[in-house]
């Protein structure tokens, strides 16, 4: 999925009054050599200026203004110092270097109690987190970052954080709470009449009225952030609401201006080596251009998105260049890379556990969400409380001694209230935490899985194939063995990734199940060249979700079914048919092998197992056969 949505990074964005080249000139007329505050200031604001247009240049002047903070001796100048590298490193997609310097500023800032500097620190280490794909965590920082904004009621910032927190729920796929945050984030800029805030949050608002195929609202909103990016004279961030008009076009089948636009976009970011956005727009085009039938073309915009993700060292990206090169492959009829890159693409989709991530940061978004309001809640009873004390004590001069006993009781009670909820929003913060933790533990279990027993296994499959290479083995049967121990071992490893799919999905949508049959298929077709494989797929069912245990129990009897046919049948066709019949969802396995006598044929292990696996989820199985015509397997799941 695209992500043009600016993350909001606390630099002050200067005022443009004239072109920025002169204002440039001016600045560095004001260069003095000298180790002051203003030589610090003046290097700083340069630093600035250099970022919408030479990020090299940026650094140099960032890190001039580190050694005169320095010799000066000042823990603030020095924070802002870290702060700026940081935003430097960012602007150039170097995310790993950028939370290192951030979080360098975060501790002076605490040591010096710098409030609104600690919240800036948290919600720059926040969108670094999020462009890295680490979204709980990034969540997390937000979360700390808005905790100091709104005791400080500074508007602007507020705003800030809510167009990151809408850009994670964008990448989450929930885009009403997308929507929600963005709109918020609009009403405050417009508040306060903050031009630049504006122009930013209508990029982002294009953004995402693509998803609700609002598409005049987001080319309205994505004009508006053009025209104000080159009004502010922010020439760096032009790509994202391009690469937004680009894909409405895209949307619209209006292909000409969609590869215009595209080709601005990926050349924008170029030019200003934003290595995440050069890598996501090159993805989308390379998309776009398998619709229009230009698959040579594809496969090299969607190399260039490949190299471009490695390079910040964003790893979804990567995966989804594996699936659009292997797509494109596939329609070439290149099937040897198509299924290369398949299988790249599955064994990354595997370690991600995005869906599940989706699930805990909505949680605790609503928990905070919820503390948040009680604690409004209370200050305004405390308010309201307050004003009838003082009404009473202006009218009831008799009990004015009962009322200030009264008031002040209410008072501290009130108090309570608010540290009791102020104790409950810390204990969300450190829910998120413990979650992260819960969900690296099970990262762990996987890759032990993965690495360990999956090695070992690998290691058996090589010590056979040396023993078989290196002594020259005569005895027929010894051979056929050790072959059989290779291929049960080989079996194993497959049935491993299996698993360790499943364990990491708390959902399996019918594109990766059926992704997940193609490449049994493809190993099935190393055995049995002779027969022909047809896979068909209703697309309204291609967006079904299961749960993990449905998905496993389905492909494990789809296995069967196919594995039953390659061993008995003697078939030279099988076909699956995947379609959607009155809101229930069947799969037909169907071979034209010599068939069976149900009356006659015993049912094995594998027949019961298949009826076990289908009752175990609800689902029903049906198996129609005679001899001499073929075999139909009927599964069908709500």
């Amino acid at each position: 999925m695209l992500k043009k949505t600016v993350l909001f990074i606390f630099f002050v964005f200067p005022v443009v009054v004239s072109s920025q080249l002169q204002k440039i000139d001016s600045l560095k007329k004001c260069l003095t050599n000298e180790k002051s505050e203003k030589e610090y200031n003046t290097l700083t604001l340069l630093s600035e200026e250099y970022s919408y247009s030479d990020l090299k240049t940026a650094m140099i002047f960032a890190k001039k203004a580190f050694v005169v903070a320095k010799n000066l001796k000042s823990d603030k100048l020095l924070a802002n110092s870290y702060n700026t590298i940081g935003n430097t490193f960012q602007y150039n997609s170097n995310l790993d270097s950028a939370i290192i310097y951030h979080k360098k500023a975060l501790q002076l800032r605490i040591k010096i109690k710098d409030s609104l500097g600690i919240a800036d620190s948290f919600n720059n280490i926040g969108t670094s987190l999020d462009q890295m794909g680490q979204f709980s965590e990034a969540l997390n920082n937000y979360v700390k970052s808005v905790y100091y904004y709104e005791k400080k009621k500074d508007f602007g910032k507020q705003a800030m954080v809510d167009i990151n927190i809408g850009v994670l729920f964008k990448n989450q796929k929930n885009y009403k709470k997308t929507l929600e945050y963005y709109k918020n984030a609009y009403d405050l800029y417009a508040k306060i009449n903050d031009k630049t805030g504006i122009t930013i949050v209508s990029g982002n608002l294009g953004s995402v009225y693509i998803n609700f195929g609002k598409f005049q609202e987001a080319l309205k909103y994505s004009e508006i952030a053009k025209n104000g990016y080159k009004n502010l004279g922010h020439e760096s961030y032009l790509g994202y609401p391009i690469s937004t008009i680009a894909i409405v076009y895209d949307s619209l089948h209006q292909y000409e201006k969609a590869n215009l636009n595209y080709i601005e976009a990926i050349n924008n970011h170029i030019k200003y080596e934003n290595f995440y956005e050069v890598s996501d727009v090159s993805n989308t085009y390379a998309n776009c251009l398998i619709k229009q039938k230009k698959y040579e073309k594809s496969i090299y915009w969607s190399k260039i998105a490949l190299e471009n993700a490695q390079k910040s060292k964003t790893y979804y990206l990567l995966i989804n260049s594996y699936n659009t090169i292997s797509k494109a492959n596939a329609k070439l009829g290149n099937f040897t890379q198509a299924y290369y890159y398949s299988n790249l693409y599955n064994i990354g989709k595997d370690s991600l556990f995005s869906i599940e991530k989706t699930k805990s940061i909505n949680e605790l978004e609503t928990k905070y969400q919820t503390v948040k309001k009680e604690k409004l809640i209370t200050q305004n009873k405390a308010d309201a409380k307050q004003k009838n004390t003082i009404i009473l004590a202006g009218s009831i001069v008799a009990v004015l001694v009962i009322i200030i006993i009264f008031f002040l009781y209410r008072q501290q009670k009130i108090k309570n209230n608010q540290q009791e909820q102020e104790f409950e929003l810390q204990n969300a913060i450190l829910k998120i935490e413990s979650q992260d933790k819960l969900q690296e533990q099970r990262l762990t279990i996987s890759r032990d899985l993965h690495d360990n027993i999956g090695a070992q296994l690998t290691f058996i499959i090589s010590s056979i194939d040396t023993i078989k290479m290196a002594f020259d083995i005569t005895n027929d049967k010894l051979d056929r063995k050790l072959s059989n121990i290779s291929n049960f071992t080989q079996a194993t490893i497959i049935e491993l990734r299996d698993t360790i799919w499943a364990m990491n999905s708390s959902e399996i949508g019918f594109e990766e199940l059926i992704s997940r049959i193609y490449n049994f298929i493809e190993n099935a077709k190393l055995a049995t060249e002779k027969i022909d494989f047809n896979v068909q797929i209703e697309e309204k069912v291609k967006h079904k979700k299961l749960t993990s245990v449905e998905g496993m129990n389905i492909y494990r009897t789809i296995q069967e079914a196919i594995n039953n046919a390659l061993k008995y049948a003697k078939a030279s066709q099988i076909s699956i048919d995947i379609n959607d019949v009155l809101g229930r969802t069947s799969i037909k396995i169907t071979d034209n092998g010599i068939g069976f006598n149900h009356e006659t044929v015993a049912k094995g292990n594998g027949l019961k197992n298949m009826q076990k696996r289908m009752s175990s989820i609800d689902g029903t199985i049906e198996i129609l056969s005679n001899t001499n015509s073929g075999t139909t397997v009927i599964l069908e799941i709500k």
